[in-house]
């Protein structure tokens, strides 16, 4: 199946079954933004590619994020897996006001700047202590950043940051990666149950967290949402159990993808790696422009609760549009003639939409972009000689975009 990217006999397509468009959608969604920047794709989703359009739709009060009412189609066995949602504690994700401003109010009394600052130095720590171990390798021994690297560094510091308790990190790790694949909107059998029995696992291991905390509170994340209250009001325990699970889960898996993909766009453009490696004026614009180069989520969507129009194409309420972060991040309308190019000293990249816009702007953010910082700047900085030993591989997912593979040499200087 081809997208047309590179036959202009065909017309742009947002397919999510095309293995090149899964590859590098960049090519097709230049052609959505000039070609059909409102597109209705063959599955009858509709797609807006533009910045501005983007916005929009994020930024509109009125909409929803229960994009699994829609009419589109839905395979049998993602049913199973949407209807089993019903019946767990709800995520702030697929929630819209007045429960979710309820919900984000709360959180954000502790998931503050000031809790942010804090866990910098342990980042730091933890970053520089995973560097010290992997500089013990062979020169000629290649590791898999991702593997090795780009999964260790979130999965330390969300476990951190929440105080949880020693655990099975492998099993903890596979327990998230499967569940993570729940955001994406296709997924096989196989996956499904993978997603459920994961599910089960991080529930109990979370409900024995949140247990021991109530007993034993602590100077740490979780034991702050235990304690948070508001003008009286509390989150119940399935709210204070979802939150729990959203922030572990969805807060690493994006984050390995920043460090992958950051750390892939730097080795691919040599004059960029060498200006982050020696320049740490640059450490204040690096992770945004990272972000914005290959965004590790690239899509978005909304319900419209009201007929709008959009770029001059009528809207009906009701309607799912999925918003292609990713195309919107590289718009030359508002990035101009440089939105392909990576510069990592761009002034304005924290105007980016990779954590989203509006009501529901990425909670984590702030953790994310401070982690991504400095992950990659350590990396090449501890190791002048990095470089590629392989091509990556690529995860194939439609929203979470990343690297599943990073082979890479050291080449440690002695």
């Amino acid at each position: 199946m081809s997208n047309g990217t590179d036959n202009p006999e065909f017309a742009p397509s947002w397919d999510p079954f095309d293995p090149e468009f899964l590859l590098d959608p960049y090519p097709t969604y230049a052609r959505l933004r000039d070609e059909d920047p409102v597109h209705r794709n063959p599955l009858g989703i509709l797609i807006v590619s533009r910045y501005e359009d983007i916005h929009q739709v994020l930024r509109d009060p009125h909409t929803s994020v229960r994009r699994f009412d829609s009419g589109a189609y839905t395979p049998e066995h993602m049913k199973v897996l949407h209807k089993r949602g019903e019946d767990r504690p709800p995520s702030i994700l697929g929630l819209d006001p007045p429960d979710h401003t309820r919900l984000r109010k709360l959180v954000q009394r502790t998931f503050t700047p000031r809790s942010i600052a804090r866990m910098r130095q342990r980042t730091t720590t933890i970053v520089d202590d995973l560097l010290d171990e992997l500089s013990k390798h062979a020169t000629d021994d290649p590791i898999d950043l991702i593997a090795d690297y780009a999964f260790v560094i979130p999965f330390a510091v969300i476990h951190t940051m929440l105080g949880l308790p020693e655990a099975d990190v492998e099993r903890v790790r596979s327990w998230s990666h499967a569940l993570t694949q729940t955001l994406e909107p296709y997924l096989t059998p196989e996956q499904v149950q993978a997603a459920i029995a994961g599910g089960d696992h991080m529930e109990n291991y979370l409900r024995d967290a949140i247990a021991w905390k109530r007993q034993e509170p602590a100077d740490d994340l979780l034991s702050d949402l235990v304690q948070v209250e508001e003008e009286g009001d509390r989150m119940t325990e399935d709210e204070l159990l979802a939150m729990t699970n959203l922030l572990f889960v969805a807060g690493h898996e994006t984050t390995v993808n920043l460090i992958g993909n950051g750390t892939h766009a730097l080795l691919r453009h040599p004059e960029q790696l060498e200006l982050v490696r020696s320049d740490e004026s640059t450490d204040g614009t690096v992770a945004d422009e990272l972000l914005r180069y290959d965004s590790p989520v690239q899509t978005s969507g909304r319900r419209m609760m009201h007929d709008v129009e959009i770029a001059g194409i009528e809207v009906p309420a009701g309607e799912l549009v999925l918003t292609a972060l990713g195309s919107g991040n590289r718009d030359p309308i508002f990035w101009g003639e440089t939105a392909d190019d990576l510069d990592v000293t761009r002034t304005n990249a924290n105007r980016h939409v990779s954590f989203g816009s509006g009501i529901h702007h990425c909670l984590g953010a702030a953790l994310a972009r401070m982690e991504g910082e400095i992950a990659v700047t350590h990396l090449i900085r501890r190791f002048p000689d990095l470089t590629l030993a392989a091509e990556p591989t690529y995860n194939a997912r439609i929203i979470l975009r990343g690297r599943e593979t990073m082979p890479v040499s050291l080449n440690r200087a002695t």
